[in-house]
């Protein structure tokens, strides 16, 4: 698996390279000519050319600590990523780039995992002002991902089961992007989904931010013809997270466990009590730390009792 993803990279890589030259070739803009009359004969004055890679999107895919899995997704697009590069200029992706980011301002930059070290926080402020608009890509950057499951644990010991000597090792809270930066679009999940990327980049190229369906992952369960977990008393958290990953782990007889995140209006009360005959609060309170959902439930739950209180 991995040396098919190596290979991935290196054909990639080429193929990117040899679509980008063809597409700055094929849209180059021709030459305007405009004849000048003067004595002995008539001559041409040149306008400098212009061509249509000056007018794309400067994008920028930005990887901090992580697993580089939600990267790796675009990938395995294939041609249909390839596509994508033709319509833009990508100043940055280390997958597949060799060049230099030369610096200046960026239409759209894609920011996968957690700033764990200084410089990634450093590079993540730098990403936020150079961009029109910054999306957090995947769980780790949106939610904190499985990397967050310390802050829920041991915290700042759990840097012991590491390492031997802790000396000058830097061992911060987990956060996510939005703690150090605005953050103005999520694309969810562990990884993300190819398929939402390919349905939402075009609006985000255009300078809009799209909207995600308040839709459950139960829906796609139900399109896909599967029988739900919770009929089985088989617990499952699809009622109250957002849909968009075509219901991956239900159809694998697995219950969700939430990498999508929160729906605006899930409702975790409703959730829980569903839940009481099929699992332990503590069982309940362990899957929601695999991928950073813990934080979210505590703050909804905080919000619905000041609203039944008022």
């Amino acid at each position: 698996m991995v040396v098919n993803k190596i290979k991935l990279k290196k054909v990639s890589a080429k193929r990117i390279g040899v679509a980008k030259k063809k597409a700055v070739k094929s849209e180059r803009v021709s030459v305007a000519r405009k004849p000048v009359e003067k004595s002995g004969g008539t001559k041409v004055k040149v306008r400098k050319a212009e061509t249509a890679e000056a007018r794309k999107p400067k994008v920028a895919i930005v990887s901090l600590t992580s697993c580089e899995g939600c990267q790796f997704v675009l990938l395995d697009l294939g041609q249909r990523f390839l596509d994508l590069t033709g319509q833009i200029e990508l100043v940055d992706f280390r997958l597949l780039e060799d060049e230099e980011d030369p610096g200046g301002k960026l239409d759209l930059v894609l920011v996968e995992g957690n700033p764990v070290t200084k410089e990634n926080e450093e590079l993540l402020k730098k990403a936020r002002q150079r961009a029109k608009i910054l999306v957090a890509m995947g769980n780790c950057a949106a939610m904190g991902g499985i990397p967050e499951i310390k802050n829920y644990q041991e915290g700042a010991n759990t840097i012991k089961h590491v390492y031997k000597y802790l000396q000058g090792i830097n061992n911060p809270e987990i956060k996510e992007l939005d703690n150090f930066v605005k953050v103005d679009f999520v694309f969810p999940g562990c990884p993300i989904d190819g398929e939402e990327f390919l349905k939402y980049i075009p609006e985000l190229l255009k300078g809009n931010i799209p909207v995600i369906p308040d839709s459950p992952v139960c829906v796609e369960c139900r399109k896909l013809g599967n029988r739900c977990l919770l009929l089985d008393k088989k617990p499952c958290f699809g009622p109250m997270i957002l849909g968009g990953c075509n219901a991956v782990c239900p159809s694998s007889q697995m219950m969700c466990q939430g990498c999508r995140g929160l729906r605006p209006t899930g409702n975790v009360k409703a959730m829980r009590a569903a839940l009481k005959n099929m699992m332990t609060d503590e069982e309940f309170e362990n899957i929601t730390e695999i991928y950073g959902l813990k934080d979210d439930l505590e703050e909804r739950e905080k919000k619905q009792k000041t609203l039944e209180g008022a």
